[in-house]
């Protein structure tokens, strides 16, 4: 066997997703050949150190061997870097020899079947919200593997992590703190309890340095991720996420395709969003009856940020970007003292983002149509509409506001707050019918040689 080959034997069983036939050649090699001893030996290390920097010293219950049951490891503080420390080093060590120790009990023969250890099993989960689902509000239940044709449910993991589902889902249980996601669409917030969570799937091995974000796998098993707040770390699927394993950092409104486990990482342009929870539809779902695709022109190495696209959500407090790095989450609201415009109530709407996350003149954007539709273009009040938009479309006389906005941006200079003290821009608010399928292009804010100190424009769409 190839020292590559055996890195990934070393890597499954660490892991606890070596099946039987690998197992049993894990035995075979570790008896024969003192030099992969070593070397399985470096892995438990490399292992030990990792899981102990996530803040829990845990060890893969496949690795473990005992008379006795498993039990629980202790949570152990999250460190920074103190490799120098003997009381680190001493226990970082004992993990180490604990796992070699354990793995030489386990694949010796001993006279004993292999199959005679009692393993825990199971993950205990707490149901928040159930529909269509097996499972009752209130109810605690260990789960191993989960499999949801239709109907919707929310838990809570004993390590803290809440988890969205939405049939039709198949979910495995690894640990409090791993999932492992076979099909369909998952969002997960760790809050501040379960910082390095990780969920594997085919094609990537995604972990949250906090709080929220969601991922769905294909039918294909091509993977699609998308970052609703904090952070997500991506990783190559069957490696241990080190350096040289590692894809991406996705932040706030960014999101990235993994087609399978060999493909390179690809910006997605635009993903489909549902309802208030902005739990992600993803693959498994149409994105809208009347939006198939949203596309731009951006061209930039490391770019990820992505069009979210909310089917029927335009309605007060609706998304127009997600958080990036400087504002919070903008949403659409109506000015003060009026309603929301009814004629947009009910539209598809797209979440756009702003100039200063990509360093460059703002694109154009395409909008692939399916049927008659409106298309609406809700653009910043304070700046001078541009020719497209005023040979276009038309401007209804209806205006609405986004924010709130963080005070000290250039989208903000020379704007006073409401009575609330909150920062808010007003848009006007322009329409054009569309009366079949078709492409919609819209162009950028300004002309390119210009500079653009204003919010970038909103766009919605609704069925005729």
């Amino acid at each position: 066997m190839s020292k590559e080959s055996f890195e990934h034997l070393c890597h499954a069983v660490l892991e606890g997703t070596a099946d039987e036939v690998q197992l049993e050649q894990f035995r075979a090699h570790l008896r024969a050949d003192a030099e992969q001893r070593r070397a399985y030996a470096d892995q438990a290390q490399m292992h030990a150190l990792l899981t102990w920097q996530q803040g829990r010293a845990a060890i893969p219950v496949r690795t473990l061997l005992s008379p006795t049951d498993v039990t629980p490891q202790p949570k152990i503080r999250t460190f920074r870097s103190r490799m120098g420390s003997p009381l680190l080093q001493a226990a970082l060590a004992a993990a180490v020899l604990l796992m070699v120790g354990s793995a030489f009990w386990q694949f010796a023969d001993h006279g004993r079947k292999s199959d005679s250890v009692t393993v825990a099993r199971g993950v205990s989960v707490d149901i928040l919200a159930s529909e269509g689902s097996p499972y009752q509000v209130g109810e605690r239940v260990v789960l191993e593997k989960l499999r949801m044709d239709r109907g919707s449910l929310r838990f809570r993991i004993s390590s803290g992590a809440v988890v969205d589902l939405e049939g039709p889902v198949i979910l495995e249980f690894v640990n409090p703190m791993r999932l492992r996601l076979l099909l369909g669409n998952i969002t997960i917030d760790v809050g501040s309890e379960a910082k390095g969570f990780v969920l594997d799937t085919a094609s990537a091995l995604l972990m949250d340095i906090g709080t929220r974000f969601g991922a769905s796998v294909g039918n294909d098993g091509s993977t699609d991720v998308l970052v609703l707040e904090g952070e997500v770390e991506v990783y190559r699927a069957g490696e241990l996420p080190t350096q040289k394993s590692r894809l991406a950092s996705l932040h706030e409104g960014e999101a990235a395709r993994l087609a399978n486990r060999e493909a390179k990482i690809q910006r997605l342009q635009a993903l489909a969003l549902q309802g208030d929870r902005l739990a992600i539809r993803g693959l498994n779902a149409p994105d809208s009856e009347v939006i198939t695709g949203v596309t731009d022109n951006i061209k930039k190495a490391n770019f990820y940020r992505c069009y979210t696209i909310t089917p029927g959500g335009m309605g007060e407090g609706a998304l127009a970007s997600l958080v990036h790095r400087g504002h919070r989450n903008l949403t659409w609201r109506a000015m003060p003292d009026q309603l929301f415009p009814a004629e947009l109530e009910g539209a598809d709407v797209i979440g756009t983002f702003q100039r200063q996350s990509i360093h460059q003149p703002l694109p154009d954007i395409n909008l692939e149509l399916s049927r008659p539709c409106a298309v609406y273009v809700l653009f910043d009040s304070r700046a001078e509409p541009p020719e497209w938009l005023r040979q276009g479309f038309r401007d209804t006389g209806l205006r609405l506001r986004s924010g709130p906005w963080w005070p000290d941006l250039f989208e903000t200079k020379k704007l006073m707050p409401d009575a609330n003290g909150e920062l808010y821009v007003e848009h006007s608010v322009w329409r054009k019918d569309v009366p079949g399928s078709a492409t919609v292009t819209l162009g950028a804010p300004t002309i390119v040689s210009e500079k653009y100190r204003y919010a970038m424009y909103g766009i919605a769409v609704k069925p005729l």
